[in-house]
């Protein structure tokens, strides 16, 4: 894991496939800093934080999560600051925080399907026990859209929905063009087995299209320029 430079105030930290760990963001304003996404365990936030200190990048005061996933929820405890979540978002952490977490009841909610086997798999490799896991709810929440003004960089979070959760949300930092996706345009793992919603996909294309931004950052892969990701997306529009 490396902590990647896109300009003077904007960087992330690259995804790890084998535990599931997402890109973390970070933006760096005259004022005050933000990360996106808190990573799925307080190894992984932690982490993210000595990369910072070891950049003499000031520590964020408010995280913004993009969406209600493990893998970019479980290291909120772990935040000193602010979390920053959507209503949806958060209704479900709620319900996330009240379930027991140990092995045998992460299996059961397989077996119900609340769960997922690759969730499960990630958690085991990224936890030495799953009684580490510890779900917390967020600080700050919001409807649809919120703004942050950093001082000379606006931070505006809008929740866009998308084929992958209807929670999801995107960073987007509009005087660098830069717009953080999370997992927005994925597919549907939780209840669609992976499969793209080609209705879903053609709303957020449109939104991406009506977008004015130079860099897309996803959840889990390497920065694209506006035109590579809408023509990579616009493959899964086709109806099935």
């Amino acid at each position: 894991m490396e902590l990647k430079k896109i300009n003077d105030s904007i960087y992330y930290l690259e995804h790890v496939r084998e535990t599931d760990r997402p890109v973390l963001g970070y933006v760096l304003g005259e004022n005050f800093s933000i990360m996106i996404d808190c990573g799925n365990s307080k190894a992984h936030f932690d982490t993210f934080i000595k990369c910072l200190d070891d950049h003499d990048l000031p520590r964020p005061k408010y995280a913004l999560i993009t969406h209600w996933h493990w893998d970019h929820t479980f290291g909120m405890h772990a935040f000193a600051g602010d979390t920053i979540v959507s209503s949806l978002t958060n209704d479900k952490l709620q319900q996330l925080k009240s379930w027991s977490w140990d092995e045998e009841s992460v299996l059961k909610r397989i077996e119900t399907k609340e769960e997922i086997e690759f969730a499960y798999q990630c958690m085991k490799e990224e936890y030495d026990s799953f009684e580490e896991i510890s779900v917390t709810t967020g600080t700050i929440i919001f409807e649809n859209t919120l703004t942050l003004d950093l001082g000379w960089t606006t931070c505006q979070m809008m929740k866009v929905g998308g084929p992958h959760e209807e929670d999801s949300c995107i960073v987007y930092v509009q005087e660098a063009g830069i717009l953080f996706a999370g997992d927005a345009h994925s597919g549907d793992y939780y209840h669609g087995e992976g499969k793209m919603d080609p209705i879903k996909m053609k709303e957020y294309i449109a939104f991406l299209e009506g977008t004015s931004f130079t860099t897309y950052i996803p959840g889990h892969g390497a920065p694209m320029s506006k035109e590579q990701v809408i023509q990579l997306l616009s493959k899964f529009c086709a109806e099935e």
